[in-house]
């Protein structure tokens, strides 16, 4: 692992971070895959969004709704599978996940 991976993997992960908060400022709070995906480059990996998803659940940023709608990525076998819809509780800092 370079330094130059350490800084592209925290460059994902506040553009992710970013994501997010736009998604939820977009649709009332909430939070869903279908809605931060298309907001982010297509250079991050789908298991970072992931990781840092968990990450900010951990922090209780996210709180899960109990609500599930299709995952939506066109792109594979997923697209109909559900994906948690979360709720932003709290603006997500830059330095956070």
């Amino acid at each position: 692992l370079t330094s130059m991976d350490l800084h592209a993997d925290e460059h994902a992960r506040s553009a992710i971070r970013a994501a997010i908060n736009r998604a939820a400022r977009e649709h009332d709070g909430e939070v869903h895959i279908a809605h931060v995906r298309p907001l982010l480059p297509d250079w991050i990996a789908p298991p970072m969004i992931g990781a840092v998803t968990c990450a900010l659940v951990r922090a209780r940023h996210l709180t899960p709704t109990g609500r599930y709608a299709p995952n939506g990525d066109g792109t594979n076998r997923n697209r109909t599978k559900a994906a948690q819809i979360y709720h932003l509780a709290a603006p997500i800092p830059e330095e956070i996940a």
